[in-house]
Order: C-alpha cells, then structure tokens, then sequence
C-alpha cells in the first residue's frame, strides 16, 4: 500500500491531531521535522469529540489553505461521519454569495451605441466583483491510522488511509518523505522504524528493549501545570529528539537512561533563569515547577474569594505539581492567599500563606480541618467535570454555610428546641 502524500508545507496550514503516546507525539515529530506550520492538538480517545470541536472551531477562523490531519487515533464509523460532514460544513460556509439579480431586464444592446455596451459590460463586471467574496477554501482531510478497529471507517470513506502494518510514525513519516532532503529522509526514516518497533511491539526485534524505554520516558510525568498543553508537547519532542541524539552517537541503554536528567535540565536552559537552572539545592522537579509557575498564565488559575482572601482553583493537577505551583505563586509571587486543588471526585487540599488558617476555613465551608498552612476538605458533589463546576461547588458550598450561620444568629432563643 502507498502511504498518501501531504501537500507540499509551504502550501498548507496544517491542524494535526494525534494520539498522547509515542507513536502519537512521534507522527507530529514528522510533520514537524518536515516544516509545516502546524497546529497541534492531542487527545485519548475519549477526549476525541471535544478536541475536534476545538479543531473545527480554530480552523473556522483562518482564510487560507488548511488541512486536518489526524494520525494514530482511530474513529468509530459515526465519528468519522461527522468529520466528514464538518469538513464539508467548512466549505459551505466560505461560500461565496451568488450575485443579486436586478429587478429590471437587461438594456438590449441594439438600443445602445457601442461606447455605451461596453461601458455598461464593464460596470457589471466591477459590480459582479464587489458583490462576490473570495472563493470558498475547501479545507483538505487526512486520517493516517494504524488500528484494525477503524475498518468500517476506512471502508466509507477515502481520506480514512488505514494500514495496519506500520505504526502512525511510519506513516506521517511517509506521508512527507518527498519534502525532506535526501540525509533528512534516511535519519527520519530509521527514527520512524524505531517508534514503530516499540508501539507494534516487535519483541524479536533487537531495538525492542530501547523502543520500550523511550516510550516511557515520554510518557512520564513531566511535572509541567495541566494548562501547559504547548510547552508540555514541545516538552516531548526535547525529549525524543534528545534520545535519538545521543542514541545515534552510540549510547548503550544504560547511558541514555543517565542521560535522561540531561535532556530534562537542558530543557530548562533559557526557559528559567540560570540561577534556579543550576542551584544544586533545588530538585530538578522543583525546577519544572519555577518553569510552570512562569508559564502559566492568570485565566489558567481562576480565582474566587472566600472570606475576603484570594483563592487560586486548581482542577485536576496533579498533588506534585499543584503543592510547587502554589508554593511559588503564593509564597515568592504574592499573586494569591490560599490555594486549593479539587479533584474530580470533590476531595480538596488547601494551601495558605502565613496569616491564613485554611484549617479553619476548611471546617467552616468544606467539611474539612488541618493545619492552618495545609488541610483538606470534600465537596458534596463528587463528579466534577471541569474548573468551572468545581467553582461553583465550591461558591455553593461557601454560602450554603454562610446562610446557615446567620439563618443560626438570627433565630429567636425561644425557637431552640431544648434537649
């Protein structure tokens, strides 16, 4: 089978969306190595729906060239349907609008001089022209997959390229082979190989054990704050191209995996100031947590206020890089008083600067205690689906208590039921 080739880089404005493995990171590797400018989204698969609708409502917003590009996810028939229609939708909605049409017939030209014909012809033409927009751009489409389940979707439809033989870092570094140099093809081509030995699992194949290690260290906690997404994909991309580096100067597993500290510090240089990059007193965790705490930005750590104190929320990060963050946001930044991590499931820990009892205010609203620097607490709801539904438990559970205390102040002693 002949792997689709993409257009050329310099003509297209590519989306790319892929997988959060290896072989996912490794197909946007290519089209990187290749030098399109991208747009890059990852997703699991059940985030799939929520990352296309991010996809189609940024393309929705460019006028040029683009192109959709999805490698190692397959999509169930439905969902590919809908692409497909999406896509289509795209291009409708460029359309450019048919002329309006005059309620008077056209001059007959023999009742006009031929001065007087050519003159008219020509401001039609100018009219014509104003009244219509650019020609719509059909956006293009391409699924490079590798997955048996996708066989009902690649039987429908054309842009659905599915084969099973090569992993999706094969096959996104096949689809832009043709603009790659002649030493660029033969390295890209042997980093493919490599992927495509650990992702398809090819435990004959004497590079397995290497495959295998290279797909945990991209896997692995990166330490970065979730909101990150960029810095978090280019993040692994420092760390495949720094293992293919040092792997193709001859390193035994061994000393890549030394040199995994290596790649990871050398991804703070320039990112950190030098002074934190190279105190010896500070872990290199701590390290990615200045890195994030510099990162993000004030809308990825939305506020609320309890009790007067500036309360940062943060859903779902992970307790390491939560307890970095907010220790440098809280205690070196000053940009918050109390900080607090709710998961999906509603439990709660809470950080407070000196001054602060986060022990008490946990007890008070959320059920909770601690200390007066740290405690944890739990929402009544336990299936949160995103920040802002954590806000509102969390404001909810603040006045529910509130209104109760005072609905308590107010109420006669005479209306207290005695033991």
């Amino acid at each position: 089978m002949t792997t689709p080739t993409l257009p050329k880089p310099s003509d297209i404005l590519l989306f790319h969306l892929s997988h959060i493995d290896l072989d996912g990171y490794g197909a946007q590797y290519m089209t990187r190595a290749a030098g399109y400018r991208a747009r890059y989204y990852n997703a699991d698969y059940r985030d799939i729906p929520y990352a296309l609708d991010q996809i189609f409502d940024d393309m929705s917003k460019v006028k040029e060239p683009c192109m959709l590009l999805i490698t190692d996810l397959n999509l169930t028939l439905e969902q590919s349907d809908m692409v497909a229609q999406r896509i289509q939708n795209l291009s409708k909605g460029g359309a450019a609008p048919t002329q309006k049409k005059s309620g008077k017939a056209p001059a007959k030209a023999s009742l006009l001089s031929p001065e007087m014909a050519a003159m008219l012809k020509g401001a039609l033409a100018a009219s014509s022209e104003e009244e219509t927009e650019d020609a719509p751009i059909k956006p293009l489409l391409q699924l490079l997959d590798h997955h048996a389940t996708g066989e009902d979707s690649a039987k429908k439809h054309a842009w659905y390229y599915l084969d099973t033989e090569r992993c999706a870092t094969r096959l996104a570094f096949e689809a832009v082979a043709s603009w790659l140099s002649e030493d660029q093809r033969a390295l890209y081509a042997s980093r493919a190989e490599f992927v495509d030995v650990g992702d398809r699992w090819l435990k004959d194949d004497p590079r397995f054990n290497r495959a295998i290690y290279l797909i945990g260290l991209v896997m692995e906690d990166d330490q970065l704050a979730p909101p990150l997404v960029e810095l978090k994909r280019e993040f692994r991309f420092h760390m495949i191209e720094s293992f293919f580096q040092l792997q193709e100067q001859g390193a035994t597993l061994e000393e890549l995996e030394r040199g995994a500290y290596d790649y990871r510090k050398s991804f703070l240089r320039e990112r950190i100031a030098a002074e934190r990059c190279e105190n010896p007193e500070n872990t290199l965790k701590e390290k990615y947590h200045f890195l994030s705490a510099e990162a993000v930005q004030p809308e990825d750590v939305p506020m609320l206020r309890i009790d007067g104190y500036r309360t940062g929320i943060f859903f779902n990060w992970p307790h390491d890089v939560f307890r970095g963050v907010a220790m440098e946001l809280m205690e070196n930044r000053g940009q918050m008083d109390i900080a607090i991590r709710v998961g999906g499931n509603g439990r709660m820990s809470l950080r407070a600067n000196e001054g602060v009892d986060v022990g008490i205010i946990s007890g008070m609203y959320f059920e909770g205690g601690g200390h007066p620097g740290a405690a944890g607490g739990v929402l009544r709801d336990n299936r949160l689906k995103d920040v802002e539904q954590a806000m509102r438990a969390i404001s909810q559970a603040v006045t529910e208590k509130k209104g109760l205390a005072q609905t308590c102040q107010m109420q006669p002693p005479e209306h207290v039921e005695k033991a």
